[in-house]
């Protein structure tokens, strides 16, 4: 197997700000002969991430990071393997590199670990202080007592008649609790546990105020105590002011289900939409008759006194694309969108909300990739176009795009596919994740996520281009800066018909590492992007002597990507260090590699199969 000349650039955090000079490596081929590399940073010798002179040297958590939990791990690198190592008492077991993982129990307040290394000159001690936050203190029950932190709500709100509100209190069990907005009459609170208080309140119909104080009060008998929520509440009766959707790097802004809740769709620049509410820096907006979104109000212009939108149908035709055929739906200004695949990937359904249907016939110029494309009003307020494919053609990818007020829906057919040479042609963009100022994960040796997922990149795109692919990477360097909603669009502009984004996985604070096996995973989101997903999920659980912790449907942002088959590979758990020294072998990258190529090959040879 050839060796990876880009194992040269697994780059290793600094320990201190001083610049260090730069040294030629010499890298241990596989099959090819040696390759001379020079790169800023690098000590000469052996490839591998650097581990500090220090006796002792922690790597995660950070001094002073806040964890909130009753256990954490610890990770960092011993000088000395083969001594021995405690952590707060507690044996610690070393990989022969030196690197450490341990999983500790932790305690509130400042808590240190207190780290032993039995040297033969001596023990050394390091220590790492992190921050555990306290348990809420315990309501007295021999006084009247607010918790100051518990009245709602949190954030100044704006309802709408027919909107609910939920008042909720944290206070001494078993008083009476009311609370009131501004001028409103005095409601009644129940306790539903010990000392936790709440009521909801729905605004009726004609009634209107400014922005109000929420009041609390607790009391027993002629005792009282009384407390604020920190934000207002006002009730709104006047015409809704219109938002309308700012333009973004990404090309769209995103909508969500609930103040930072999940994704629901996602409008383009220009798209007009009523709001109905506010919750902070979150409104709410009517996309259509029976469906409401939440917007960043960042994100949009607001206006008043301007007609609430209402899109109108007009000319639609299908035309011939290099890639299979465009769908263009004329419209008297923007709507927002949703497309769905069928399931059996032969055919694509396009809602437009708040929009009105006025089309009578539909032009198709593209025969030979759109069969039909039919219309309905499936509610009041929403039109339905769904494009049938032509027998024998299955659905790559589409992207939906505005030319003025005229919407675009590119649909793709699968590219040509040799099943002899199955890559050979096919344009391949590899996503290595993360970058500079967002470098991700840190093993225990210091070897940073961005730099193994651009050396796992560069050994992937050598065997790709070595069977025929033409391949496009995201990040063209090592120290590369690409903002991460930038990639998907990369892929739309340079016309990719893959796009695979290259990670490694960490632990989560507060995770014990020892509680289940940990190992590569493939990540998916449409229902194109499935059997790609599933056969590099399968090449890597032939090949890679990890545990397989399986394939995963994921609301990400680069595998939400619609125009071609997506998929986010997480190869390994870089703060294992096991997994940290395979990382940073180049022949176990080169096994990564010829895993995700063998999957990649193997769902185009599946591709070109069920494609006539």
């Amino acid at each position: 197997m050839k060796c990876v000349f880009a194992a040269a650039l697994l780059l290793t955090l600094a320990h201190s700000a001083a610049a260090r000079p730069e040294h030629k490596v010499r890298i241990k081929p596989a099959v090819e002969p040696p390759v001379e590399i020079s790169f800023p940073g690098f000590p000469p010798g052996w490839i591998r991430a650097e581990r500090s002179t220090e006796p002792i040297i922690f790597v995660w958590p950070t001094e002073n990071l806040t964890i909130a939990a009753q256990a954490t791990f610890i990770i960092g690198n011993v000088i000395d393997p083969k001594a021995a190592f405690t952590i707060n008492g507690e044996t610690v077991t070393v990989h022969k590199d030196g690197g450490f993982n341990a999983y500790l129990p932790i305690s509130p307040g400042t808590f240190t670990f207190r780290a032993e290394l039995a040297l033969a000159t001596g023990t050394a001690v390091a220590e790492r202080r992190i921050l555990v936050p306290l348990p809420p203190s315990a309501l007295p029950t021999d006084k009247l007592y607010i918790d100051p932190a518990s009245p709602t709500p949190r954030t100044n709100l704006e309802l709408r008649a027919g909107d609910w509100l939920s008042a909720r209190l944290r206070a001494t069990p078993g008083r009476r609790a009311r609370w009131r907005i501004g001028r409103q009459p005095w409601r009644e609170m129940r306790e539903g546990g010990p000392g936790n208080y709440e009521d909801a309140w729905q605004a009726p119909p004609g009634l209107a105020f400014a922005p109000a104080a929420v009041e609390y009060e607790l009391s027993k008998g002629w005792s009282s105590v009384g407390a604020k929520a920190p934000a207002t509440v006002a009730v709104l009766d006047s015409t809704p002011p219109i938002a309308t959707a700012r333009s973004t790097p990404a090309g769209f802004i995103n909508m969500r289900t609930g103040p930072n809740n999940g994704f629901l769709l996602f409008p383009f620049p220009g798209t007009r939409l009523p709001v109905t509410g506010r919750d902070g820096a979150s409104v709410r907006v009517q996309v259509s008759q029976n469906l409401v979104g939440w917007l960043a109000a960042k994100d949009v212009d607001l206006s008043t006194g301007t007609a609430p939108p209402r899109a109108v149908t007009g000319n639609v035709g299908v035309v011939r694309s290099d890639r299979g055929a465009v769908l263009k739906i004329g419209l008297s200004e923007r709507a927002v969108v949703d497309a769905q695949p069928d399931d059996d990937m032969g055919g694509l359904t396009i809602r437009l909300h708040s929009t009105v249907l006025h089309t009578n016939w539909a032009r198709n110029e593209a025969p030979e990739v759109v069969s039909e494309v039919r219309w309905r009003h499936e509610s009041t307020d929403v039109v339905v176009f769904h494009v049938r494919l032509a027998p024998g053609i299955k659905l790559w990818g589409w992207t939906p795009s505005y030319e003025g007020s005229s919407l675009k829906i590119d649909i793709r057919r699968p590219p040509s596919i040799d099943p002899l040479r199955p890559l050979k042609g096919i344009r391949v963009m590899l996503d290595p994740g993360h970058m500079p100022s967002l470098p991700g994960a840190t093993g225990p040796l210091w070897t940073r996520e961005m730099d193994a997922n651009y050396a796992i990149m560069l050994a992937l795109k050598r065997r790709l281009e070595r069977s025929g692919a033409v391949v496009l990477p995201t990040r063209d360097s090592p120290t590369h800066e690409l903002s991460l909603t930038d990639r998907p669009v990369l892929a739309v502009e340079r016309g990719a018909d893959l796009f695979v984004s290259l990670h490694n996985n960490a632990i989560p604070d507060g995770e014990n590492p020892y509680a289940k096996p940990h190992g590569f995973m493939v990540f998916y989101y449409h229902p194109q992007s499935l059997d790609l997903a599933r056969e590099v999920q399968a090449a890597f659980t032939a090949s890679i002597p990890l545990p397989d912790e399986g394939m995963k449907w994921a609301d990400l942002l680069v595998t939400r990507l619609t125009a071609m088959p997506s998929i986010l590979i997480e190869n390994t758990f870089i703060n294992s260090p096991e997994q940290e020294q395979m990382l940073n072998d180049p022949y176990f990258r080169e096994s990564l590699a010829r895993a995700a190529a063998t999957g990649i090959e193997r769902f185009l040879v599946g591709a070109a199969r069920r494609s006539r």
